[in-house]
């Protein structure tokens, strides 16, 4: 069964400077270490606004998506920082400029998320650049602090994304968009 969320997905010239980016990462690697590492595509690159998890009904999802989506303004979004690590084992960027459409997405859809975090913590807008397992320890971790000069862009739209079944390079399908203002 498909998950979705609600985004903004990055644009091709942001997708091309975070996969330059990755790449760099990966450069530095030592050739032999004992992590399994599984980078996200550039063509799936987001800031996540509001997680729902499965749902039955695609299209009220989207009705919904559009509603909130028309009262908001478009979004500038900067990506920067130094990699760091978020949840078990993703490592990500921070990604601002967010905050008032992901909190209001939380208000007025979040009984929709099957995170049970759901508006309970705030907010925190990121791009998730890939999973590592097993995460390094602390003063051996050859992941997190690299640091990326600021990528900005205008997100003037907001997706409906739900996950693909198989094994494609992308794991994300875009299944409906929203402008911002409507």
């Amino acid at each position: 069964m498909a998950r979705y969320f609600i985004g903004l997905m990055a644009p091709p010239a942001v997708q091309a400077q975070l996969a330059d980016f990755t790449a760099a990462i990966q450069a530095s690697l030592p050739a032999a270490h004992d992590f399994k590492v599984s980078w996200t595509a550039p063509e799936d690159l987001h800031c996540t606004l509001l997680f729902v998890g499965h749902i039955d009904d695609e299209q009220h999802l989207a009705h919904e998506m559009h509603r909130v989506a028309s009262q908001l303004e478009s979004i500038t979004v900067t990506i920067h920082g130094k990699t760091h690590w978020l949840g078990r084992n993703s490592l990500v960027l921070a990604a601002t400029g967010a905050e008032q459409a992901g909190t209001t997405f939380v208000e007025e859809l979040g009984h929709l998320s099957s995170d049970r975090w759901t508006g309970r913590r705030p907010f925190y807008g990121h791009v998730s650049l890939g999973r590592i397992r097993p995460v390094p320890i602390k003063g051996n971790d050859i992941f997190a602090g690299h640091a990326v000069e600021p990528i900005t862009w205008t997100a003037d739209r907001v997706h409906l994304v739900k996950s693909r079944d198989g094994h494609t390079s992308s794991r994300y399908q875009s299944v409906a968009q929203a402008r911002f203002g409507g």
